[in-house]
């Protein structure tokens, strides 16, 4: 019987829309005609009428196609655009006109018989609000039932758009936040070289070849949307070591990279961000002596990234194209699983990602 039952779902669920609503269409109708047949035979008049399954028979068809007919009708309008109450209050209204149309429709053999106009006029006005009262049950429950059918099919509808839009607007977003990340982080580095040829035009060599390598990086990474850290930190290093150059013994650089990490994958160049932000932020308005420390670890089924800087945390910062592009592009790949924070403790600046463990 379990097998029956999944191989019935099974076959419903794989049914194209039109053959399901035919096929909901005839156990419908057909299920209205049993129900009658039996409240007839056993309850009203205790015996078996064939006559009578013919007129339900008869009801039956005379059903599907007025419901059919109201259905392409509406199909024809946005009609379930409109406001709730007035989809409601049609639905109302169409199954007592519909159900007005049935009982004419099973009338009008009647007005070709002598017999059979006679016994219209023996029945009375309530026979016939009776009868309209009678079929409204059934119309009723195919109107409630493609009803809430349609309407519930437009808001599918309607949340898809909403979220393609927000997803076009998300991707729109980061697109324009790529295209300024590039000349932000081309602008501090050749500050770094110019200031370089001036101070050591030995060593500049070697900043330019570091420089060219971070460059492609930079236009590459938005091509992955992960990669793994091991080759996040080389970039890393380039970078702060062109710093170096720079600062000279004014800027040192450690890095506690916990071996366990290096297989795991993050954004590109997120933590680059976070260099550069300990640079600019940090070290460039430091008189005394900076420090920059890069940490990774795990910790709870997360993947924890530190960079620590010496300095004085002002919210202002945070509130610039590299960090903002973080939080976009964390909140893109991870939702709300990743976190990402930047805090002042003691006299450290604290920028922190936790990214859950893929």
């Amino acid at each position: 019987m379990k097998d029956v039952i999944i191989a019935t779902l099974i076959y419903f669920a794989t049914m194209n829309n039109k053959k399901l609503y035919w096929l909901c269409q005839l156990i419908g109708w057909l299920g209205m005609v049993a129900i009658e047949t039996i409240n007839y035979t056993f309850f009203i008049v205790g015996k078996f009428d064939i006559n009578l399954l013919k007129v339900l028979l008869i009801c039956a068809v005379g059903g599907m196609v007025l419901t059919h007919l109201f259905k392409i009708i509406l199909s024809k309008t946005n009609f379930f655009n409109k406001s709730k109450a007035r989809i409601w209050f049609v639905a109302l209204l169409s199954t007592f006109i519909l159900s007005v149309i049935l009982v004419l429709v099973i009338f009008i053999p009647n007005l070709f018989e002598k017999k059979g106009l006679e016994s219209l006029k023996n029945h009375t006005p309530i026979y016939f609000i009776g009868l309209v009262m009678n079929w409204m049950r059934y119309i009723g429950v195919w109107i409630i039932v493609y009803f809430m059918y349609k309407i519930l099919q437009q808001n599918n509808i309607i949340i898809k758009e909403k979220m393609m839009i927000e997803n076009l607007a998300k991707t729109t977003e980061l697109e324009l936040l790529k295209t300024q990340l590039n000349p932000h982080f081309l602008f501090n580095a050749l500050n770094s070289i110019k200031a370089l040829v001036i101070i050591n035009p030995e060593q500049s060599r070697d900043a330019i070849v570091k420089l060219s390598e971070l460059l492609r990086f930079t236009l590459q990474y938005g091509k992955e949307r992960l990669i793994p850290i091991k080759d996040e930190i080389i970039e890393v290093r380039k970078y702060l070591e062109l710093e170096q150059l720079r600062f000279g013994k004014r800027l040192t650089v450690e890095y506690d990279i916990n071996e366990n990490t290096l297989s795991q994958t993050v954004p590109p160049a997120i933590i680059l961000t976070l260099a550069e932000n300990a640079v600019k932020h940090g070290v460039t308005k430091e008189l005394q002596d900076s420090i920059i420390v890069v940490e990774t670890s795990l910790n709870d089924n997360y993947l924890v990234i530190k960079v620590k800087n010496n300095g004085h945390y002002n919210p202002a910062d945070a509130i610039g194209i590299g960090l903002k592009h973080i939080t976009k592009r964390l909140e893109e790949i991870f939702q709300n699983k990743a976190e990402f924070s930047i805090y002042q403790e003691d006299t450290d600046v604290i920028a922190t990602i936790k990214i859950p463990l893929l």
